[in-house]
């Protein structure tokens, strides 16, 4: 790992909390140190007050907001004095903590401080940055990962014991570290959890986590180096690195995995594909069922995840229903007056070929597809020099149902996108028809895909494509929208049908056809639509209107609640 600091733009720089900012953003462009707001950040300064005089602030990082694109206002300014007095209180809940440190900030439109605040405010240094690096969770993530920290860093880092973040954390640090000289060390490990390390200088802080992780980095190849020459000893080849798989996917089978999680879940998903090595490799060990399910990197994961995946086989219907059947003897077994999460996975590792990443959004698809691979990679690689062993299912559930966990997944998206996570095809038709229709689909929150005029679909293989990447971006195929009445429709309809019938309330719309395919399936609706439209593109406030019934009339056909009638709709 390689510092990214540049002096022309630190110089530039000229206040403590500019610089705050340009190193979180430095910590947050290294996946391998922090994912999708994880981490957290901070710098201790002095601000003259509404009366002139001088408080000690803590600027740290503002819950919701990600290292990688912080601002200035993503930091909460907290008052020193105020968190340093928490810090010795002898019970604290978290909902009190979080309502007490909102209250002894010095802007009230500032986001929430992050619930490590206190435990940064203890660090008696200007400046804390800490991250998730995952190769200090791979080693911690093992029987005696204490052991290898000792070995690799000595006394050079304090070591504390996993416990859950918040208050619990703060106040362990603030008792064991009462004797520490705190000049002696240059950071904490925190067990399962991540790294801490801090300076009265922006710059040192920052590079001190790029050395101690490059270090831990360089100590994991060491170990992998000797393991594999131990096994080419004995068995006269080489097993590092990941072998490059070729894998077969049956995109149906992936319709039919999204269209049951879909129900299990209660709305339309997003399925994605994870076909990277790590997935591959992990998809087809020997051991999968024991190494994918024994938990997340690190606790702050599982509200993305879950706490394990569902292993798919050949009956996705059962596989499905006996992970439902666990989660809820999970629940059960470790809740004590929590709502239940919804029992369906987060993602999903198909035997033998890859991994599947399900969210209501691409989005949301893909940071868990994001961590997912990270996580593979962890625990391939500490399975090859120890083995990977994943906090407790009672620890890793705490974390799950934290009310402060649960609140940084509350900004969902809104109920007024009645479309959240279909995909919807759209044909060739004129432009600005095409366009509109396209906008307003996906305003409501679809998945489109656009087929445009230059595109010829006259072909077997054409429409093939068209229909597979559907299938292949998003994990099925919903609804076709035919807008003009071409010959070539009829071969794309066929060609569909086979993913149309696995997707969810499937349609094919007509708009303007004369006469209507017939489908072989009867679970798939065929609606026709007849509108006054030109063929050409246009701009004139007649066409205008005309589009806006036609998108309009379309968004309502495909509602839930529309009730199609022999005779169709004309607009």
């Amino acid at each position: 790992m390689h510092s990214l600091w540049q002096n022309e733009i630190a110089e530039q720089l000229n206040t403590p909390l500019a610089l705050r900012v340009y190193t979180s953003r430095l910590l947050g462009q290294e996946p391998a140190l922090v994912l999708h707001g994880g981490g957290n950040t901070s710098v201790k300064t002095q601000i003259t007050n509404l009366f002139g005089e001088t408080e000690e602030i803590l600027y740290v990082k503002g819950s919701g907001w990600d290292l990688e694109t912080i601002e200035a206002e993503g930091f909460a300014p907290v008052k020193m004095d105020v968190l340093l007095k928490m810090a010795g209180l002898k019970d604290l809940s978290d909902s009190d903590m979080v309502k007490y440190q909102r209250a002894a900030m010095t802007d009230p439109s500032a986001p929430n401080p992050s619930v490590e605040a206190i435990l940064h405010a203890i660090i008696p240094f200007a400046y804390v940055d800490h991250t998730h690096a995952d190769a200090i969770v791979t080693l911690t993530n093992t029987p005696d990962g204490e052991g290898m920290i000792q070995e690799l860093f000595g006394k050079r880092v304090f070591v504390i014991p996993y416990v859950m973040p918040g208050f619990a954390l703060a106040k362990l640090v603030h008792e064991m570290t009462q004797e520490l000289k705190w000049q002696s060390i240059e950071g904490l490990v925190l067990m399962n959890h991540g790294l801490f390390t801090f300076s009265n200088d922006a710059k040192v802080a920052y590079e001190k986590t790029i050395d101690l992780v490059t270090e831990a980095e360089q100590f994991i190849e060491a170990k992998l180096c000797l393991k594999s020459e131990a096994i080419e000893e004995t068995t006269g080849h080489d097993p590092s690195g990941y072998p490059e798989q070729e894998i077969s996917i049956d995109l149906i089978e992936l319709a039919q995995i999204r269209k049951l999680v879909s129900a299990q879940k209660g709305a339309p998903q997003v399925a994605l594909l994870n076909s990277s090595l790590p997935s591959c490799h992990i998809a087809s060990h020997p051991k999968l069922r024991d190494i994918a399910t024994r938990g997340p990197l690190t606790p702050d994961h599982v509200i993305r995840t879950k706490r394990i995946p569902v292993i798919l086989g050949e009956d996705f219907e059962t596989d499905l229903s006996e992970y439902a059947s666990q989660y809820i003897e999970y629940f059960e077994s470790y809740q004590q007056g929590q709502t239940m999460l919804n029992y369906a996975p987060n993602f999903a590792i198909w035997r033998d070929k890859a991994a599947i990443s399900f969210g209501k959004t691409v989005k949301e698809a893909l940071i868990i597809e994001d961590i997912t691979n990270h996580t593979f990679d962890a625990i391939l690689t500490a399975q090859q020099i120890s083995r990977y062993q994943a906090l407790s299912a009672q620890e890793i559930f705490d974390v799950e149902y934290w009310e402060l966990e649960q609140a940084k997944l509350k900004k969902s998206t809104s109920n007024n996108t009645p479309l959240l996570g279909k995909v919807i095809m759209v044909t060739s038709g004129s432009d600005d028809v095409r366009e509109a229709l396209a906008a307003e689909l996906t305003s409501q929150g679809a998945n489109v895909i656009e087929l445009n005029h230059e595109q010829d679909f006259d072909t077997l293989d054409k429409c093939q494509e068209a229909a597979e990447t559907a299938v292949i971006d998003f994990g099925g195929l919903d609804n076709l929208i035919c807008l003009d009445d071409n010959s070539a429709n009829q071969l794309l309809i066929n060609t569909c049908e086979a993913f149309l019938e696995h997707g969810l309330s499937p349609t094919v719309l007509c708009v303007n056809h004369n006469t209507l395919p017939v489908m072989s399936s009867d679970t798939i609706k065929v609606l026709a639509l007849n509108c006054q439209l030109s063929n050409k593109n246009g701009q004139n406030n007649n066409q205008k209107s005309a589009i806006f019934n036609l998108t309009s009339a379309i968004k309502m056909m495909l509602s839930k609640e529309y009730l199609p009638s022999e005779e169709g709709v004309t607009v």
